[in-house]
């Protein structure tokens, strides 16, 4: 568990190093990078780890928390993948393709990160499928939908073709994986939840309800697999995939969002702060999606408020995931701040973001030519001062996530 556990804080010290350099570029009061073809390898960057390797990885300690595996092939490899997708993003070498879910440099080095980062994962997979047999449980949905967003890529890339550019090919080689790798990481969020609730409340929440909730994340998931029999680019299946979201990840999560306040007891402690802050961040973003977006910043407000209420539970069940294994975790008190910084942080970020994007300013766009209005500046600096909180307080989880994991490392084995 805490190889795959430092494998995760690694990838999120990438994302945010990633993740301040955008935002200080995108910063009026500070515009950092001079160069724009460093800001979209850095842009393509700070995408690929901060909602494919931190978020896979963590899922990964994730399952050796719940079960505990062993292999010999499968960390090696996704530790060389995530090395050269590091690299591949640092160098100014290969186009980069801002494509969604999984950006893309284009250079034989992202593309061996890439394949040995997801065959690792594959392995621990395949590891796990003859346990995942209860698909109304989160904990085997998860190892499912892992499985399905492999399973997804060689017939996605039958599909894809290089008509209107490499950009369009990326877009449709990852667009079914990628949105099954968005039900994987609900399922393994609405698990931690739970994990949350217990160690914050003394609580474990079970019912039929939300083991139906769980059945229609998999029924909702299940027609994907149509695109592969069309342009999964194409509006129809565009609508069909807005639909499934809608449905399929939004119901369920609003039936655990219930729970999950019904039963918490407020109190001053990292599992209450992270579980409130993870769902409001989430809630934030999924309600951006419902209220309609167009091509500008209002998508990564959206995004980033989804994803980001995803990293926060996860970093909240570090600290617990440390707690149990080590004996301690150093700096407790750092880490009951934390999540505070961070998701005060982030709801700054999509505010600041969303403001911007409904007044105009486009997405994935270096410099600021297209700012007419005061206001737009006022929104991207409100972005930008969200940003730096948010980086404050993803600094304060690795401060004291590296200081446990240092300080105890002689006591424990790591495979």
């Amino acid at each position: 568990m805490l190889f795959y556990l430092s494998l995760s804080l690694f990838s999120l010290i990438m994302a945010g190093i990633f993740g301040l350099l955008i935002t200080l570029t995108r910063t009026p009061a500070v515009s950092l990078l001079k160069s724009p073809e460093l800001f979209y390898h850095f842009l393509v960057g700070h995408v690929t780890f901060s909602i494919t390797v931190w978020l896979m990885t963590f899922t990964l300690a994730f399952w050796h928390y719940k079960e505990g595996r062993k292999g010999r092939v499968a960390p090696p490899a996704t530790l060389l993948g995530m090395l050269l997708l590091s690299l591949s993003c640092l160098l100014p070498y290969g186009e980069p393709y801002l494509n969604n879910y999984i950006p893309v440099v284009g250079t034989p080095l992202f593309y061996i990160g890439f394949f040995l980062f997801f065959f690792g994962f594959l392995l621990e997979v395949l590891q796990r499928l003859r346990g995942a047999v209860k698909l109304n449980e989160l904990y085997s949905l998860s190892i499912f939908f892992g499985l399905l967003t492999l399973l997804s890529i060689p017939p996605s890339f039958l599909i894809a073709h290089p008509e209107g550019g490499m950009k369009l090919f990326f877009e449709r080689l990852f667009w079914i994986p990628g949105h099954f790798q968005q039900f994987m990481y609900a399922s393994v969020m609405l698990a931690v939840w739970h994990e949350l609730l217990k160690r914050s409340s003394g609580r474990v929440v079970s019912s039929p309800l939300l083991k139906g909730a769980n059945l229609l994340l998999l029924l909702f998931a299940l027609p994907l697999p149509l695109g592969f029999f069309t342009d999964p680019l194409s509006e129809s299946f565009k609508k069909q995939l807005s639909f499934s979201f809608g449905v399929g990840l939004g119901v369920p999560i609003l039936l655990h969002s219930y729970y999950m306040l019904r039963n918490l007891r407020l109190s001053w402690n990292v599992a209450t702060i992270s579980l409130l802050f993870s769902m409001v961040v989430y809630h934030v973003g999924a309600f951006i999606a419902y209220g309609g977006m167009q091509s500008d910043l209002r998508i990564p407000a959206h995004y980033h408020g989804v994803v980001s209420g995803v990293t926060i539970a996860f970093m909240g069940f570090t600290y617990y995931m440390l707690k149990e294994r080590l004996g301690y975790v150093f700096w407790e008190s750092v880490a009951k701040l934390q999540p505070t910084f961070f998701g005060l942080g982030i709801n700054l970020l999509v505010l600041g973001f969303y403001l911007a994007g409904s007044m105009g300013a486009p997405r994935k766009t270096y410099g600021f030519e297209y700012v007419q209005d005061v206001k737009v500046v006022l929104a991207l600096n409100v972005m930008g001062f969200g940003g730096l909180l948010a980086v404050f307080g993803g600094l304060l989880f690795i401060s004291y996530t590296t200081l446990s994991l240092f300080r105890g490392h002689r006591n424990v084995r790591y495979f």
